[in-house]
């Protein structure tokens, strides 16, 4: 008997058949859940107009083109866990190519970094998705794809947070 990850996101099942690790699946589905759940506000979805792709077009266009959303692209996304190649460097935590249609994730990396910073891992998340859109890299730097992801989506407006001061 076969045992099938079902999270379904909308009408999509999230494809992690390819990761074999438990923990590691379990680290990829809540945080792409999170994930989905912070792209679904505005303030979030605003990432995808900061970025362009690779024929400099913003990302949101490519959305809209195709009649999409964050949360139906990302679900037609396929996740995969290497241990070598790439992920014998410890700082990787996952990667894809441009345009791509697959997140590689690099199991323990990843579920050692789920669990001690999850929003780090989220953000990851987010960045992974915008290279699987089009976005190139170098420019923009990783970190200042990460930093925008992270002012956007875990900003007090993207949260619903208020300032209490």
């Amino acid at each position: 008997m076969r045992i099938v990850s079902t999270f379904v996101m909308v009408a999509s099942v999230l494809r992690v058949e390819a990761i074999h690790t438990p923990t590691a699946r379990f680290a990829v589905e809540r945080a792409v859940r999170a994930a989905v759940e912070r792209l679904d506000q505005p303030e979030c979805q605003r990432v995808l107009s900061d970025f362009a792709d690779i024929s400099g077009r913003p990302l949101r266009e490519q959305l809209d083109r195709d009649g999409d959303t964050p949360r139906s692209f990302l679900a037609r996304l396929t996740f995969r866990e290497e241990v070598g190649g790439r992920c014998r460097d410890p700082r990787t935590l996952a990667f894809t190519s441009i345009g791509g249609r697959e997140i590689v994730i690099c199991g323990q990396q990843f579920w050692d970094t789920y669990r001690r910073y999850p929003a780090h891992v989220e953000a990851l998340l987010i960045h992974e998705l915008l290279h699987t859109m089009g976005l190139g890299e170098n420019p923009p730097s990783s970190l200042e794809i990460t930093s925008r992801v992270l002012k956007r989506c875990w900003s007090s407006r993207a949260t619903g947070a208020h300032d209490e001061r």
